[in-house]
């Protein structure tokens, strides 16, 4: 990629240098200003050809961050993001990226001014409005985990940004991120995982639809989304597999809608023991009566986890139920996510290789399953703290 130089002035040199073609075919030449001698313009021009061959000169006109916003939403965030997803982001965006970066022009954000606006949102500003439980406005200052997840959002918009040559580099990369505090996983060991299931194997046969819904998720670790989407044609009988395909979630100007998984590691087989697949046969059993009842009024979905009438149910209805049946019957109060965690940690504690249990969560990555998903359980972190003393000062 040759360039070339034009003497305009008195020490002042015009660069030139070829980019390419545009769609028409005419060609498309990127031009430079500097001051100073012949030599010095003959290395700049240098350099100028190494940036234009790598994309560090972006042409055309900035685009203001609102303008920017636009074009994100409609050809990446509206396309590419969960639905629940994309609907939180617009919310950050126009409550508080909007208001404080809607007038930048997005090649003139800098370092410090996302800093600044970090520094605001943990103190009493006007970005960080809420109401109370009264309805009055307060200035309450957001917390380390919510600061993060707004930099989370403008990080991965500036990335965008560069990887579309709207800018030369991501001021975001150059901020040290908001700390937050690890929240603190809740799980239940082994003991109370078994006080939970003896408690459910008493419910009921009206109840048999939640304590299958519960059970299935301790056996399984499926996220909740996963545990509602799932048909009878993904239950293997036979050879006690689940199938994993797709997942039902709910938003409220959307309703109930399926969503099917972005990785492939979510797709997955998860093997259940011959205990759940009787449950689960015995389920169908009451599931089809119940179907009978209803007749022609039946809305086949064929769905495992449905309302009366065969429509698919709400995600929460179930997450509901659990918290309410283990209140009752003693049992510390984790969310129905917390069964997922159980799952992973009571397996790593029974020394099931960490792969197999990454696949089995649908984990693209080893990695999270071990900083998110696996806990010492109570019973094993006093066995290891006397294993030292049962071998060095035992006496034989």
């Amino acid at each position: 990629m040759a360039g070339s130089i034009e003497k305009r002035g008195k020490n002042s040199y015009r660069l030139s240098c070829l980019a390419g073609y545009n769609l028409q075919g005419k060609p498309i030449k990127k031009t430079k200003t500097v001051h100073g001698t012949k030599k010095e313009a003959e290395i700049e021009l240098a350099k100028f050809v190494a940036d234009v061959q790598n994309g560090m000169v972006i042409e055309g006109k900035s685009l203001k961050f609102s303008e920017f916003t636009e074009i994100w939403k409609r050809d990446y965030g509206s396309k590419e993001l969960a639905p629940s997803t994309y609907k939180r982001y617009c919310r950050i965006l126009e409550t508080r990226l909007l208001p404080y970066f809607g007038h930048f022009y997005v090649n003139k954000i800098k370092p410090t001014d996302i800093m600044q606006f970090y520094d605001l949102l943990s103190k009493d500003t006007q970005l960080v409005r809420k109401k109370d439980n009264d309805g009055n406005k307060t200035l309450k200052p957001l917390s380390g985990k919510t600061i993060l997840e707004h930099h989370r959002l403008l990080r991965a918009m500036l990335h965008k940004a560069v990887y579309w040559q709207v800018i030369v580099s991501n001021p975001a990369e150059r901020v040290q991120p908001p700390k937050a505090k690890k929240p603190k996983r809740k799980y239940y060991d082994d003991d109370q995982c078994k006080i939970l299931l003896e408690n459910l194997e008493q419910l009921d046969e009206e109840e048999i639809k939640y304590k299958t819904a519960i059970i299935l998720t301790v056996f399984t670790g499926v996220r909740l989304g996963e545990l509602m989407g799932l048909e009878w044609n993904d239950i293997d009988f036979r050879n006690g597999i689940v199938s994993i395909n797709r997942s039902s979630q709910y938003l409220a100007d959307t309703g109930i809608f399926t969503k099917v998984p972005k990785t492939e590691s979510s797709i997955r087989e998860v093997a259940i023991p011959d205990f759940v697949i009787s449950l689960l046969e015995e389920y169908k059993l009451w599931y089809e009566e119940q179907k009978s009842l209803y007749g022609e009024l039946w809305i086949d979905s064929n769905r495992l986890f449905v309302q009366a009438d065969g429509k698919p149910m709400h995600p929460s209805t179930i997450s509901k139920w659990f918290v309410k049946f283990i209140g009752q019957i003693g049992l510390p109060v984790i969310n129905f996510h917390g069964l997922r965690h159980t799952n992973a940690t009571l397996l790593i504690a029974q020394n099931i290789d960490v792969a197999v249990v990454a696949a089995r969560l649908g984990h693209a990555q080893i990695t999270t399953t071990f900083n998110f998903y696996v806990h010492p359980i109570i019973a094993h972190n006093k066995k290891a703290g006397f294993a030292l003393e049962n071998l060095l000062l035992s006496k034989n």
